[in-house]
């Protein structure tokens, strides 16, 4: 399948929050290259992310969010937080429709950012979730030892990998987020 019929298939099943935060993402127009934005977005929303539960390297993620919000005008400022709020609407809805998926990875190929040239693929989602299957499956003897699992994800991205792993467990009846851990628990999986 050619790169372009790939992207208008992908275009044809972008739900209707990913279509917004598409758009918002291609708004920016030729200010700013929309690698960076997409880059600014991602790492600004890791930052506020992070900075609401973790207090520890606070004062240094939020320089840095001030660094990169300080390269777009105010009304420009203005579309990153709708932009997360597309994002989470996006993925609440494919989440109740039991279609996790790698959101952020395929927003990216749809805006076209990918560069194969140089050696840059991502792994299918299909194929990310038949390697959770294959190597996690639904996580039964480690979780009911030690009441978590621990992954390690193989390559560097969007995630898709821990998406999948997360989809797996919660296609197996498993809560993803609130598994305790036992006091009995001596390995990590």
């Amino acid at each position: 399948m050619s790169r372009n019929s790939a992207a208008r298939k992908q275009a044809q099943t972008a739900n209707e929050h990913q279509q917004q935060l598409l758009s918002r993402i291609r708004a920016f127009g030729y200010a700013h290259r929309t690698g960076d934005v997409f880059a600014d977005f991602v790492e600004m929303a890791a930052l506020a992310m992070s900075n609401a539960v973790d207090w520890h390297q606070r004062e240094a993620r939020e320089a840095r969010y001030l660094d990169l919000i300080g390269k777009y005008r105010p009304e420009e400022v203005a579309r990153f937080p709708q932009m997360l709020g597309a994002l989470t609407l996006a993925y609440e809805e494919r989440v109740q429709l039991g279609d996790f998926g790698d959101l952020l990875g395929e927003t990216y190929m749809r805006l076209k950012l990918g560069n194969d040239r140089a050696g840059q693929y991502f792994t299918p989602y299909h194929v990310s979730k038949l390697m959770a299957m294959m190597n996690v499956g639904d996580g039964s003897p480690h979780i009911e030892q030690c009441g978590f699992l621990t992954l390690h994800e193989p390559a560097c991205g969007a995630g898709g990998m821990v998406i999948a792993c997360a989809d797996v467990l919660h296609a197996s009846g498993r809560n993803r987020c609130c598994i305790s851990q036992p006091s009995s628990c001596t390995g990590t999986r």
